[in-house]
């Protein structure tokens, strides 16, 4: 056999195998690198869903265990003004309460004006009337502290019933700058009802 025959016999062989359409192991290497980023990108996207899926949800039970307390503010003793905290499951819980300060932007209480009943203090050095009530939920998520917050209002029907106690008998609080009329209330005048005019 000739080297000729050789050779011709070789590059037949070369023409069959392209013929096949096979992958070299460059195309090969490339198609799994490829596949190795598009994967790592979806599950870095996956973890990502999930963990702001579990974000919310906590975040939901937070709400309503902060809407809870709260609830519980309205049916229960009033609180008092103070700091308190406290753990629930994974939750901690803080309520500060407060006087009720009027915004100054209200323009309410300024010099030369008379305080508002629920604002003042009662003889005795009650607290007033009216309370700021700041609940705050708060947890771990990760490596990151979280929290929701509610804000309300209470008022202190006992300090409200010394206040009136303490009113000279017949007077009633009046708004700041009312003037007061002494002529006694009357009827309100609807005027004589009148007959429907016929066409």
């Amino acid at each position: 056999m000739s080297s000729s025959d050789a050779r011709e016999r070789s590059r037949r062989a070369s023409l069959a195998r392209a013929a096949r359409g096979g992958f070299t192991l460059i195309e090969v290497l490339a198609a799994v690198a490829l596949l190795g980023i598009l994967y790592a990108v979806l599950a870095r996207v996956a973890i990502e869903g999930l963990r702001a899926e579990g974000d919310s949800e906590r975040r939901l039970q937070a709400s309503l265990v902060a809407d809870a307390r709260v609830n519980d503010l309205f049916g229960g003793p009033l609180p008092p003004v103070g700091h308190s905290e406290k753990v629930d499951g994974d939750f901690a819980i803080a309520l500060d309460v407060s006087d009720f300060k009027i915004p100054p932007q209200w323009g309410v209480g300024e010099a030369k004006e008379a305080q508002p009943m629920l604002l003042t203090s009662p003889t005795g050095g009650a607290t007033p009337a009216l309370r700021t009530v700041q609940l705050t939920v708060s947890w771990l998520e990760g490596a990151s502290a979280r929290h929701v917050s509610r804000t309300t209002y209470l008022l202190d029907f006992q300090t409200v019933a010394q206040l009136a106690s303490a009113l000279p008998s017949g007077d009633s609080p009046a708004a700041p700058g009312a003037v007061s009329n002494p002529v006694a209330p009357t009827e309100p005048d609807l005027g004589e009802p009148t007959a429907p005019e016929e066409p």
